[in-house]
């Protein structure tokens, strides 16, 4: 008989960040964010990833249940469920949330989740299909293509593995083919980081 929790304290996994989140930092040196692409964060935790997307020129807000729950939910060019689905353990739930955040999305989603190699994956003990944390937390650990597999049934959509953990859906199936077509492009040719394009926004002010 599986023991039910009565709480569990999702809002403790929210990260304070000086930088991107990885998956933002894939969003941005893939282009999403281009011809004035706007984001919105679909549990923004504590709005790190806003506040440094603000700063390199992107059109961003969020909302968070726990952090920021009076921000509009609004339709975006790009959405972000970064580390969203691995901290729910009701799985009708974590579904729940990725239909709601795909329902928002004008033009691709971005959707990340933890992975099994990670080297807190066998820490605290068995919980539903995931992991109770000491603090009180949930997380369900992924494969990658356990991850492409999930979004992909739930959502009815085709989903691209833009690194591992880290899946794009696009609205439009041309621009799926375009960003592999620059992927192609630009296998060569190593890509600006984050640390210095931030340096030339604020030069640039």
């Amino acid at each position: 008989m599986i023991e039910i929790v009565d709480t569990i304290a999702r809002h403790r996994t929210a990260m304070s960040r000086t930088m991107l989140s990885k998956p933002m930092q894939q969003a941005f040196a893939d282009g999403l964010f281009e011809h004035d692409a706007g984001l919105f964060d679909y549990g923004c935790g504590r709005g790190d990833d806003l506040r440094t997307l603000a700063a390199l020129g992107v059109r961003a807000s969020g909302w968070d249940p726990a952090h920021s729950p009076d921000g509009e939910r609004v339709s975006s060019n790009v959405v972000n469920l970064g580390y969203v689905v691995n901290v729910i353990e009701d799985r009708s739930e974590r579904a729940e949330a990725l239909q709601q955040a795909w329902a928002l999305t004008t033009s691709v989603l971005v959707v990340s989740a933890r992975l099994t190699w990670d080297p807190d994956s066998t820490s605290g003990k068995p919980y539903l299909d995931g992991r109770l944390t000491k603090n009180g937390t949930f997380q369900k650990y992924y494969t990658p293509e356990e991850l492409k597999a999930w979004i992909e049934s739930t959502l009815g959509q085709t989903a691209i593995t833009a690194a591992p953990g880290i899946c794009y859906v696009f609205r439009d199936p041309a621009s799926a083919q375009q960003l592999l077509a620059r992927h192609t492009r630009e296998t060569s040719r190593p890509r600006r980081g984050i640390a210095e394009l931030l340096h030339d926004q604020h030069r640039d002010l």
